[in-house]
């Protein structure tokens, strides 16, 4: 699987920065993929503000999703 921007189609990958629903930046450190068809997955972000907290979101968060 592939994990894609929404908006544009283009294909995520590690250390790529990306930008949740509030325009707020982050870094893409890792995902998970979903495990069935009822799972969304998750992407790892370290946000890239002041604190560079590290997290785990939906993919939707950052307009992001899954393709085969």
């Amino acid at each position: 699987m592939r994990l894609i921007k929404e908006t544009t189609g283009v294909e995520v990958k590690t250390g790529a920065v990306v930008h949740d629903f509030r325009g707020d930046a982050a870094i893409i450190t890792g995902w998970q993929e979903p495990r069935h068809s009822g799972s969304t997955g998750r992407v790892y972000v370290k946000e890239m503000d002041d604190q560079g907290f590290t997290g785990e979101y939906y993919p939707s968060v950052y307009g992001l999703k899954w393709v085969d």
